[in-house]
């Protein structure tokens, strides 16, 4: 890692690197854009037992470093507005860090928090990794254990896998899988109670 850790893990049990599949929020978001791979939704410290959200008051500065802007909004873009207003505005990036990042400020100040959700992102390239078990954009069929089975082969641990109900066509679309941590981002565990999709239709989950 790019920092040193503190002796002290805070109060979170594990982190949530959550990635989101753009095709699938692009049905169910108006965007402006959209990306080939899997995009950061966020990095998200939690609890077994209780959600956490907004667990301290904090200020969200702007990111200034250009360099590191570009990174983020190549791995972490917000789909919903064009590049030159996400870099402007950094709405994206300031929510999940008061609402997420707020909960791991004993071991990860801001910059840490965003340098270790691109580090973890690039630890795994999920696309290739689905792609290996024959899931792969424009298939359908599949189901959350063969998912799941698919990224824990690499990862070895678990994931969460859930999906948006595509009302409109009647399926269930792949929409986020989420990579457990433990609290100091070293091995990837199971995740608590992995969340499944219940698929909807009779092509079983899709892969947009």
């Amino acid at each position: 890692l790019l920092f040193s850790l503190s002796s002290c893990y805070g109060t979170f049990e594990h982190l949530q690197l959550v990635l989101t599949w753009p095709t699938s929020f692009c049905h169910k978001e108006r965007c402006i854009r959209s990306s080939s791979n899997f995009t950061i939704h966020g990095l998200w410290p939690d609890n077994t037992s209780t959600r956490l959200n907004f667990c301290k008051i904090v200020k969200y500065n702007k990111i200034e470093d250009e360099h590191k802007i570009d990174a983020l909004e190549y791995g972490w873009p917000n789909l919903t507005t064009t590049e030159a207003v996400s870099k402007e505005d950094q709405v994206f990036w300031g929510k999940q860090y008061t609402k997420h990042g707020s909960c791991c400020t004993d071991l990860y100040d801001k910059d840490a928090y965003f340098d270790l959700a691109m580090n973890l992102k690039d630890r795994f390239d999920l696309l290739k990794i689905l792609a290996m078990h024959g899931i792969t954009p424009g298939t359908s069929h599949h189901t959350s254990s063969n998912i799941q089975n698919a990224v824990k082969s690499v990862t070895q641990g678990v994931p969460h896998v859930t999906c948006f109900n595509n009302r409109f066509k009647g399926t269930s679309e792949l929409l986020e899988i989420a990579l457990c941590f433990d609290p100091q981002a070293q091995n990837v565990i199971h995740c608590p109670r992995p969340k499944t999709c219940n698929s909807k239709g009779t092509k079983g989950i899709t892969f947009p």
